[in-house]
């Protein structure tokens, strides 16, 4: 727990000021990139630290949970207007005709309010949810409320997780030191399985979108 609590008070907190803003703009800003680690790992972490008296337990809880919510509301707004802007180019349309985003915008008809709470249960379907979301222009408010709701629920079972779990987080973060630059190699080697099982289930799911039509 050491590792974390000098992460939070010797970098978070002295760049923004406060550790429970450094958390929220943390779990914002990890969203850009192409790997953003998923959501149950910031909620895991995030309860770990609230049992070690790191943070607070509401506004840390807060930071997490209503970081994940922005995410999810600027996803919206991507589809909303930044799909608009880029149709006819070629990203624009490489999202559009995507499986991932043909099958959001099936869902998003069928079943509206389901798709949303129904994504956060199923790898690799949450940001075409919510691009899809956008781009159909399901009122906002509503999406909100939906999103915010389910992000809580799901959101708290994990922070409860990391908290009750602490002990055996903070003992994978100090493997994670003693292994040294294997540590590096592994993280790796993880990113390399998870695009190559991200490729297949792609091609496996085209197949099927493929024979299904």
């Amino acid at each position: 727990m050491e590792i974390l609590e000098s992460f939070f008070a010797d970098f978070l907190a002295p760049a923004v000021g406060d550790a429970h803003l450094g958390l929220y703009l943390l779990v914002c800003l990890t969203a850009v990139f192409p790997l953003a680690p998923p959501e149950e790992a910031f909620t895991l972490l995030g309860g770990a630290c609230i049992a070690g008296g790191i943070l607070h337990p509401f506004w840390g809880s807060a930071a997490v949970l209503g970081g994940i919510i922005s995410v999810n509301s600027g996803l919206y707004w991507m589809g909303r207007g930044g799909l608009k802007l880029l149709s006819g180019t070629r990203i624009g349309n490489r999202i559009v005709n995507s499986l991932e985003f043909k099958q959001a915008r099936k869902t998003m008809y069928r079943r509206g309010i389901w798709a949303i709470v129904g994504c956060r249960f199923f790898f690799g379907t949450r940001t075409p949810t919510y691009l899809a979301a956008g781009f159909f222009r399901y009122r906002f408010p509503k999406f909100l409320l939906i999103d915010g709701i389910t992000v809580v629920l799901h959101g708290i079972l994990f922070l409860l997780i990391g908290y009750w779990c602490s002990d055996q987080i903070d003992g994978i973060v100090h493997f994670m030191e003693r292994m040294g630059i294997w540590s590096l190699v592994l993280l790796l080697l993880i990113i390399a399985a998870f695009f190559g099982a991200h490729h297949w289930m792609i091609k496996r799911r085209r197949s099927e979108w493929e024979d299904a039509t």
